[in-house]
């Protein structure tokens, strides 16, 4: 992403205006759910990428609000037209030296999908590598949609371009 355009994503990641606020019933409700899709993933979260850092609007399975951008698959999430699923991160070039892979929490599995205009992700992680089916990333995918919807409904938020 050039620098226009991340200019432009951090600005909508601001009119959005619910960074830093208490967690949502909603949102981690589709946390929630998205965890029950991958047997054997712990951890569900909805996050925001800013310009240092990834802050949950809820996270499950995981006591923490925020990591650094530097460290987050999330980052890496935003970027990709689609899906992003690293079934082992012990073995992805990207992450093998991550210190969320190499220490607590420990994470092997992620599968990841950018929410409207790219402000974040939803994404589920596993401490185990885990290999994902093409169901499970399709209704990750219909999910996504949902927190897409809630965005919108907190923010000045407008639809994909």
């Amino acid at each position: 992403m050039d620098a226009d355009q991340e200019a432009q994503r951090l600005k909508r990641v601001q009119e959005l205006g619910i960074l830093d606020t208490p967690e949502d019933r909603k949102f981690r409700e589709l946390a929630e759910q998205a965890l029950t899709l991958f047997p054997g993933a712990s951890i569900a979260a909805v996050s925001l990428i800013d310009r240092d850092r990834q802050w949950f609007k809820t996270i499950v399975g995981l006591d923490t609000r925020e990591t650094p951008r530097s460290q987050s698959f999330c980052a890496y999430t935003i970027e990709n037209p689609n899906l992003m699923v690293v079934e082992d991160a012990t073995k992805d070039s990207r992450f093998q030296k991550n210190p969320l892979v190499t220490s607590g929490p420990r994470i092997r599995f992620y599968a990841g999908i950018k929410l409207t205009n790219g402000v974040g992700a939803l994404c589920v992680i596993g401490r185990e590598p885990l290999q994902a089916t093409v169901s499970e990333l399709a209704k990750l995918t219909k999910l996504a949609s949902l927190v897409d919807i809630q965005l919108m409904a907190h923010g000045t938020l407008s639809a994909l371009p």
